[in-house]
Parts: C-alpha cells; sequence; structure tokens
C-alpha cells in the first residue's frame, strides 16, 4: 500500500506490523540507535558536534524524511516511534537550577581520598625523589573527584592552581595518602582543598607532607559554565577554613596588585639587582638561559571533556623547569619545590601544538626561580587566525643540592641588558620575598591550615590510619 509523502508527517496509529525490507529496516535502527547515544552523551567523543549530529539526526527520524521512511510505511512507523523517543540524562536533574531553589551540600558531602604508591616501586629504599610534576598529578586527579562529586557530574576541568609547596621529600616508592574535599563554592567554581601525607617507613607513621588549593569550573552539556550547588559548613572548622579561604583571597589579591605595581611607568627608575645576584664567577644574561619546546599530546592524555589533561601539563611544565635551571646551573641535582599559581586559560586539544617557553629570572645562593609559558600554535591551515595564544603560565622554585643531598650553591648570575628582562627580573624578586616575608612572619597560608608538623587533619581521616 502506497502512501503519500505528506501522510509521513501526521502520526501512524498502532496497528498490525506492516511488510518493510531488511535493509530498510536495518538502516532506520541504526539511525535510532545513534540519535539515542548521541543525545545521551553529547560531550564525549567530537564535543558540540556531537550534540548538533545528534540533533540533526532525530530532527530526521521526527520529519520522516529518508529514503527508507519514503518506500514503507513500516519505516515511517518506525521514525515516528523515534521522533517521541526522550533521553534519560546520567547528569544531575535541573543542571541550571533555573526553575527551582540552588541546592545545597555540605564540605563533609564530597570528601573522597586518593593512595598511590609514587614512582617506581623497585626504586625504593634508594632515596630517589620522583619529580614534582608526578606529584601535581596526583594531586589534580584526587582534587578533580572530589568536584565531581560536588558538582553531581564528571565534567569539571581545571581552572587554577594556587600557590603550593612541597614541605617534605617524596621518595620512589612513598605511600602517598590525599584526602580532598570542596572548601569554597561560586556560581560555577569549586575550590577543592588536598591535603597530602606519606608514610614514613622507620616510624611507621603519617607524616603531613603538602597542601593544595585547585580550582574548577563546573560544564554543562554546551560546554559553557553552570551553576553548582551551594556550600554549607556545619561546624566550626568548616567555618574556619571558610575565613582560612576568605583570608588567602585577599593575599592572592594583594599579591597580584604589587606584581601589577611594577609594571606602571617609572616603577624601574631606580632597579638594582639583588645582593645576592653578586659577587659570582660567571654571569649569563636572562635571554640566554630560555629553553624552547615543542609538543603535542597523544589522545590517551584527554579528559571527559576531551582535552587533555591539566596534571599531564603541570609535568610538561615541570620537566622544563627542572632542565632549563639544570642548563642554567650546570647542576643535575635540582629539585622543585614550590610551583607559584599556575592558571590554565584555554583549553588544550590533541590537534595543537604547543610552545613551551622556559627561562631563569630569579635566581639566590641556593634557589632559582623559573618562569614557564606555554602557547597554542596556529596550525598552517589556519593561518587566518592568529599566530599563536597563550594558555597557561606559572613560575616553578627549584633548589640546588649536591650529589649527596645537601644544599649546594648555583654559583650563576644574571645579567640584565634591557627594560623588559627588568621587569621580569623584579616580578621574580617581588614572588621570591613576598612568600618568604610570610614565612618569617608566621603569616604563611602555605604551611597548611593545621599548622606545622600536624600528621593529621581533624577531618576525613579514618581511624585505621592513625
Amino acid at each position: 500500500h502506497h502512501v503519500p509523502r505528506g501522510d509521513l508527517r501526521r502520526p501512524i496509529p498502532a496497528v498490525q506490523p506492516l511488510p518493510c525490507s531488511p535493509a530498510a529496516l536495518r538502516s532506520v535502527r541504526a539511525m535510532v540507535i545513534a540519535s539515542k547515544l548521541l543525545l545521551r552523551y553529547p560531550i564525549i567523543g567530537l564535543g558540540r558536534q556531537c550534540t548538533g549530529f545528534g540533533s540533526s539526526v532525530h530532527s530526521v527520524a521526527k520529519r520522516g524524511i529518508s529514503m527508507s521512511a519514503a518506500r514503507s510505511p513500516a519505516s515511517a512507523a518506525l521514525f515516528a516511534s523515534a521522533s517521541s523517543f526522550k533521553v534519560d540524562s546520567k547528569r544531575a536533574p535541573n543542571r541550571t537550577f533555573s526553575t527551582g531553589q540552588r541546592p545545597t551540600k555540605h564540605p563533609k558531602d564530597s570528601h573522597t581520598f586518593a593512595a598511590e604508591i609514587m614512582g617506581n616501586a623497585s626504586l625504593a629504599g634508594k632515596g630517589l625523589r620522583i619529580s614534582a610534576g608526578e606529584v601535581l598529578k596526583v594531586i589534580d586527579l584526587a582534587a578533580s573527584f572530589a568536584a565531581c562529586i560536588h558538582a553531581g557530574h564528571p565534567y569539571c576541568t581545571t581552572l587554577a592552581f594556587d600557590h603550593v609547596e612541597l614541605l617534605v621529600p617524596i621518595m620512589h616508592g612513598d605511600l602517598l595518602h590525599l584526602d580532598s574535599r570542596v572548601a569554597h563554592v561560586g556560581k560555577s567554581s569549586i575550590v577543592v582543598q588536598v591535603v597530602g601525607r606519606k608514610k614514613d617507613t622507620l616510624t611507621r607513621r603519617w607524616i603531613y607532607t603538602l597542601e593544595a588549593f585547585v580550582t574548577f569550573v563546573s560544564l554543562g552539556p554546551d560546554t559553557r559554565p553552570q551553576m553548582v550547588p551551594e556550600l554549607v559548613c556545619e561546624n566550626e572548622e568548616e567555618e574556619a577554613l571558610r575565613e582560612f579561604l576568605h583570608a588567602r583571597r585577599a593575599l592572592n589579591e594583594q599579591y597580584e596588585q604589587e606584581q601589577k605595581a611594577l609594571e606602571k611607568d617609572g616603577a624601574l627608575e631606580n632597579f638594582t639587582p639583588d645582593p645576592v645576584n653578586e659577587g659570582h664567577s660567571d654571569y649569563i644574561r636572562m635571554s640566554q638561559t630560555t629553553l624552547k619546546l615543542r609538543k603535542n599530546f597523544l589522545p590517551r592524555a584527554l579528559n571527559n571533556l576531551g582535552t587533555v589533561f591539566g596534571g599531564d601539563l603541570l609535568e610538561f611544565m615541570d620537566s622544563a623547569a627542572v632542565s632549563c635551571a639544570t642548563q642554567f646551573s650546570r647542576n643535575p641535582h635540582l629539585i622543585t619545590i614550590a610551583m607559584d599559581r599556575v592558571f590554565f586559560h584555554k583549553p588544550i586539544l590533541t590537534s595543537d601544538v604547543l610552545e613551551l617557553s622556559a627561562t631563569v629570572a630569579y635566581s639566590r645562593r641556593h634557589c632559582i626561580q623559573v618562569e614557564v609559558q606555554v602557547d597554542v600554535l596556529t596550525p598552517p591551515w589556519e593561518q587566518e587566525k592568529e599566530g599563536s595564544r597563550q594558555s597557561h603560565r606559572g613560575r616553578f622554585h627549584l633548589l640546588s643540592l649536591s650529589e649527596a643531598g645537601y644544599k649546594q650553591p648555583v654559583g650563576v648570575g644574571l645579567t640584565m641588558e634591557d627594560q623588559e628582562e627588568q621587569l621580569r627580573y623584579a616580578k621574580a624578586a617581588h614572588a621570591f620575598g613576598f612568600w618568604r616575608s610570610l614565612h618569617e612572619n608566621k603569616r604563611s597560608f602555605t604551611g597548611g591550615m593545621f599548622g606545622e608538623g600536624v600528621s593529621h587533619s581533624p577531618w576525613g581521616w579514618n581511624a585505621q590510619y592513625n
């Protein structure tokens, strides 16, 4: 029985099954399955393209415009059933909270932990440190899981790493335990606190190792920031954490203002290098210390959003900073002891080519500060766009050691021959002095909220580890 094309737009009542060719039936089933999968997982794989493709398949099914449907009324019936199909998303209902009251959660709701044997277990007991980049990667993983628990979906991307100091060296084979919980939220941003401890083999006690604050942003199905549940404090300890973060935020704002003040006209009229830069037998111009690397990432480095995982980027930056400082000081025994606020401005795709630039910006008797900037290069087939765009930038503080593990003088000084190099040196010197003065005045917010030498925090620590 021939059905006119215009009749396909009208709903077809449920009747006895009509004859349909196997090829047409397989074609319709494939399109229905594709519509279900692509509408249910709009971000996995191709990002926004999946959403558009899934919508087009669904619209085709809704209109019934298909060669197979035009041939058979049974195909038209299948397309009519596909048009009424609704997907039950796995994400949190009412994701934008636009029609109801914003839900609330407590910090304990997002508490989780990660525990790993760091580095290569076969090298345990040999006194070999692991790279700071590997530690930063584990911190990012532990923090992202807590952020996803609070948001109610796995689509939270790393936005920034605050000033982080590695207070205790971590060796190959060390057991590292990281507790993480949400400490503060904005409209779409989530700040996660991570406290790390390692197990000391000789004393069998847990040693407070590090504390970090990582900021994430929650993304919706359209890859745009979306609102997250509000955070409500339940006890005095959580209120103290909130005040702690407000003080830390004010401290970071003060730091940024003082950094920008160095860029004003006349701020460097009386510029002179620090006295620690004098008396060396060897001097190198700042521009000659620059190390440039180019790299792109394979799909195995992707996160849930289809972009390069932030922990891998931090590891890449740390390895470049260590190599740059090694070439500067001619000492292969350098370790990263701190990282100064890294911001991720742009997402990185596997098709992007990254150009990393690492430069020694400041040097003291035992410490070297390296500036690392990562740019995304525009491919040759898109030359109508900008040549490059800045992705992220940060400072790494390294300590010079001897082969036996003791402090060793750097023995090399820096020379600045233009105003740009003087500005970079002045900013790096200010960053070092700013955080150091806080330590000396006991105002440091990087030594841990619970004080020095505390082996455990009052939250989220199981009795079996005490």
